[in-house]
């Protein structure tokens, strides 16, 4: 039996990286998983973004663990969207215990300043309060308690110079 057994984890940006590796180790732990990914690139982002084949070896490697997965598209920051995920995902799996607001991007890809800025902000932030803003009203209503993981790249915490918007907190200049 594992530290997490009978829990159910919400984690977003679970298609590859941090995200999978979260789903991943929480259920060899004993945990079931709603895994969301936006599963496509965004013109902001200079790497390539995960895809429905990611979420799907998400989905492969929690179930070849035993544990049942709930794997959805999903845009952080679209509430609606999140919010069917995260309800569809508790009607299969049960109550959320623990939430992971992991979606995260980086900039430097092939769009204007102002899009860049509007789409790491709108992932980066907006994101996280979406996530917090669908799953902690059913946390308390299902009195479990539970934890929330906010992850961040080093530079939430130091910071990044850069010229690239989004890089930093300076919004790009104005157009008008």
């Amino acid at each position: 039996m594992g530290k997490l057994e009978g829990q159910v984890a919400f984690i977003t940006g679970a298609a590859r990286g941090q995200g999978r590796a979260h789903a991943v180790r929480m259920a060899e732990e004993g945990a079931d998983i709603i895994a969301v990914d936006i599963c496509q690139q965004l013109q902001s982002v200079g790497y390539p973004m995960s895809n429905r084949d990611d979420l799907d070896e998400t989905v492969r490697l929690v179930t070849d663990l035993g544990q049942r997965i709930e794997a959805y598209e999903a845009d952080v920051r679209n509430l609606d969207e999140l919010q069917k995920a995260f309800d569809h995902g508790v009607a299969q799996l049960g109550a959320v215990t623990i939430v992971v607001a992991n979606a995260g991007i980086g900039p430097g890809g092939f769009a204007t300043a102002e899009q860049q800025w509007d789409e790491v902000i709108g992932v980066n932030l907006t994101g996280v309060w979406n996530t917090g803003r669908v799953a902690i009203p059913s946390m308390i209503e299902h009195g479990q308690g539970g934890s929330i993981i906010l992850t961040s790249s080093t530079g939430g915490l130091t910071g990044s110079p850069s010229d690239v918007p989004g890089c930093s907190a300076t919004p790009p200049p104005s157009t008008a």
